[in-house]
């Protein structure tokens, strides 16, 4: 995104001058004090675009929300040199990994971009501006921060919205002062999901149905409802958030000839929300995928378990598991980062809808939302008659249609089967609260029990 709108921020409270390697870092282009700012809605439309930003940088969907899931799953092995990533892929996690120290810190810029936003558009007075829509775009922001801190640092070990579930801290104002950025504690995992949910909701409501490229509007709130509901196995709400992004036609599946254009064209008819990217603001994916010969460092590839869990026939194993180069993905294949990132797109509410129809004991709509996924795939109609048979072959196809996408790791911990990776023990179901987070807060963050 261009002109990108950096909002000042108290940054000790969230450690962010944790060690990381300064090529996973995308700075914005310019910067204004949200103190002198938010003065006119091109004020407020600047700092959006700054808020959109942050999921851009690499240590976010830039590169590490889609690599890190797949990599502690069973989809990418690591080929590289880099330890901090050997320790996911072994799954020996500790808690002073720049990797994961690295997201934190971005999350939490990103959730403090969105907070300056919502404080900040009540302040302007402009009859033409549409403040419920920007606040709608700032809190579906802030939401989806929130849901990937808690699917990756909170719940239990058993999966979600059990008792006792953990979650993180909650800021929900600017960090404009000492006060305002002081370490807190972590909320329970219900009180996360709460927020996530009045905030959905709250776009849901306000969002307009379209926004431009990019951009979060109506279904994109509902799709991410959809998923927030799956993963909380509430699956009538589920089914209805799927419904209605599938019901509303805004958005098409591409035929099984064109599958690839999904990722190669760009904004196809498919997306729902797809994260732009142009040759001012790159991505890291291709580059740290693709071996030398490509041009990349080539630290990532598709695992042989993967590759195997595709039927034959199937049209995706050519795009999740390359003959050229070999074992990549070209879901992304361009080395100067110019790639988009998909992230939520049609294929995933037909199989939340499959899924949603299967637990509630809707067999015939359930195997009616899979084959359509199967059918594009060029695969045979499944057959299946149990809830238990139907659910297992829907978190097969998942894994080979969101493969290289980040959310392998989800899906294995909301079903309880993360054992399934090779683990074995349970505490390494959640993730290590970066460690600098828990030594700087005097004792308010307290650690996942293990690390």
């Amino acid at each position: 995104m261009k002109n990108i709108f950096k909002i000042s921020i108290i940054i000790a409270a969230f450690g962010f001058f944790q060690a990381c390697d300064n090529n996973l870092e995308l700075e914005p282009y310019t910067a204004l004090d949200a103190s002198v700012g938010f003065k006119t809605k091109q004020d407020v439309d600047a700092a959006l675009l700054g808020a959109y930003n942050s999921i851009q940088s690499s240590n976010y969907f830039g590169l590490q929300l889609q690599v890190l899931p797949d990599l502690y799953a069973d989809n990418i092995n690591h080929t590289g040199t880099f330890p901090t990533y050997a320790q996911i892929f072994n799954r020996q996690v500790l808690a002073d990994n720049s990797n994961i120290g690295g997201l934190w810190n971005t999350v939490y810029v990103a959730v403090n971009r969105a907070n300056n936003v919502i404080a900040s558009v009540p302040t302007v007075k402009d009859p033409s501006f549409n403040a419920n829509n920007a606040i709608g775009e700032a809190r579906l922001l802030r939401a989806f921060h929130y849901f990937n801190l808690v699917a990756l640092f909170g719940g239990s070990p058993a999966g979600f919205n059990k008792a006792g579930g953990l979650g993180v801290p909650i800021y929900t104002v600017p960090t404009l002062s000492a006060e305002d950025a002081a370490p807190k504690a972590r909320s329970s995992e219900e009180e996360v999901w709460k927020l996530i949910l009045e905030d959905i909701n709250f776009a849901v409501a306000n969002l307009a149905v379209t926004n431009g490229n990019g951009r979060a509007n109506k279904n994109v709130a509902l799709a991410l409802k959809a998923r927030v509901h799956a993963v909380r196995n509430e699956w009538a709400l589920a089914e209805a958030a799927a419904s209605e992004v599938i019901n509303s036609k805004r958005h098409t599946l591409l035929t099984g000839a064109n599958y690839q254009n999904i990722w190669l064209s760009q904004n196809s008819s498919e997306a729902i929300w797809e994260l732009q990217f142009d040759i001012n603001n790159t991505n890291s994916i291709t580059f740290w995928y693709y071996p030398t010969a490509n041009g990349g460092r080539n630290e990532f590839t598709s695992s042989n378990s993967l590759r195997d869990a595709h039927e034959a026939g199937d049209i995706r194993r050519v795009v999740n598991v390359s003959t050229a180069p070999a074992n990549k993905t070209i879901k992304y294949t361009r080395v100067n980062g110019i790639d988009n990132v998909l992230l939520i797109r049609l294929a995933e509410m037909h199989l939340i809808r499959a899924e949603a129809y299967a637990n509630l004991n809707r067999t015939a709509e359930s195997l009616t939302e899979l084959n359509a996924i199967r059918k594009r795939a060029g695969l045979s109609d499944a057959a299946e008659t149990t809830t238990a048979g139907l659910v297992n072959a829907i978190l097969k196809e998942r894994r080979v249609e969101f493969a290289h996408e980040g959310l392998r790791w989800l899906d294995l911990r909301r079903t309880g089967r993360w054992n399934a990776t090779g683990l074995t023990e349970d505490f390494r179901a959640r993730w290590p609260i970066p460690q600098r987070e828990v030594q700087t807060s005097a004792g308010l963050i307290t650690q996942n029990t293990g690390y």
